[in-house]
């Protein structure tokens, strides 16, 4: 088995090296790294030629367009690895975790489609790092396994938490929507349409950084709640069409997530917000019929007091979350 790597490449001459560096150790003769160049203005081209010439896995490859998606997709049409990882360059990741887990994927007589494992928060302002545990010590097979993972109402469409089997990608045409937000929520959603052979496993290797100054992650935008709204509730609508246990565990997800997203109407400009506000106008449609209580209370709630108002109350939940998270980190 040997392993092709993903590395979108845009004004990170920051954290680029930490990026590299925890990648290249796991890398055998056969793998390959793509470092995909965007139109940086900063070193970032600089380094990437310098990891090119130290590392003979390492390539840059400049993108034909712009953007995460079009960069990943450039990457895919590229690599020629059995499996697949995508890895963001403000990121990094646990080499020894990692390195063990591609073992235990090379002694297999026959790779699965997709593999999920659990991941880090790495506080960039503490340099301290907190587990996002779903999965656990356990070690599951199967989509029907999926709710037995989605309780606890945390991110579980991130792309780079998991490996991909490249022919399976290819087998469905899993490309990355270009040009919008919340891209790994209707990949991941279309990657579950396709059924794919599915393992979660306890090996939280990937290091998700929080805190960087100029990260797109960091700022809202009219455009990117609506994009983002627009991506869930037609990633719920293809879901409900299935009828699965599966199925529904992830709709209740999206929908909590669908929720959460009503909290950035109130991070956008004050003149902006009503414009926000529409874009939430379908919400009974999109959050009921629900079999997660929580969104079934929060349903009653906006029902009872309205989108803007339920918007200010997340938004002070938020706050304070975050700033618990803080104190504790």
């Amino acid at each position: 088995m040997n392993l092709s790597v993903i590395v979108p490449v845009y004004n990170v001459e920051s954290y680029l090296p930490a990026c590299i560096d925890s990648v290249v150790p796991i890398l055998g003769s056969r793998d390959e790294i793509f470092l995909i160049q965007g139109k940086s203005t900063d070193q970032s081209s600089q380094l990437s030629q310098y990891y090119q010439e130290k590392y003979p896995q390492v390539q840059m490859i400049y993108q034909d367009g712009q953007g995460l998606s079009n960069a990943r997709n450039c990457g895919l049409y590229a690599a020629s690895g059995d499996m697949i990882l995508f890895i963001d360059s403000d990121d990094f990741i646990e080499t020894v975790t990692l390195q063990k887990l591609l073992q235990q994927l090379r002694d297999l007589a026959r790779l699965p489609d997709v593999v999920m494992t659990d991941f880090f928060r790495y506080y960039e302002a503490t340099g301290k790092k907190q587990q996002v545990e779903q999965i656990g010590q356990r070690s599951l097979k199967g989509l029907n396994e999926l709710p037995n993972i989605l309780k606890r109402h945390t991110c579980f469409w991130n792309v780079w938490r998991n490996i991909y089997r490249r022919e399976f990608l290819i087998e469905h045409k899993l490309l990355f929507r270009e040009n919008t937000y919340a891209e790994d929520i209707d990949y991941t959603t279309r990657v579950f349409l396709s059924n794919p052979e599915l393992w979660m496993v306890n090996a939280p290797f990937y290091c998700y950084r929080i805190g960087r100054g100029g990260s797109l992650m960091n700022s809202t935008s009219l455009s990117r709640v609506k994009q983002t709204v627009d991506i869930l509730e037609e990633s719920i609508l293809k879901l409900r069409g299935v009828n699965t246990a599966w199925s529904h565990a992830l709709v209740g997800g999206f929908q909590f997530e669908y929720i959460l997203n009503l909290a950035l109407i109130q991070e956008l400009s004050k003149d902006r917000r009503q414009e926000a506000v529409i874009l939430f106008e379908n919400y009974h449609q999109v959050i009921s019929p629900t079999q997660d209580q929580i969104v079934r209370k929060v349903a009653k709630f906006i029902q009872l007091f309205g989108v803007p108002f339920t918007a200010k109350a997340l938004a002070a939940v938020k706050w304070m979350k975050r700033k618990r998270e803080r104190r504790g980190l």
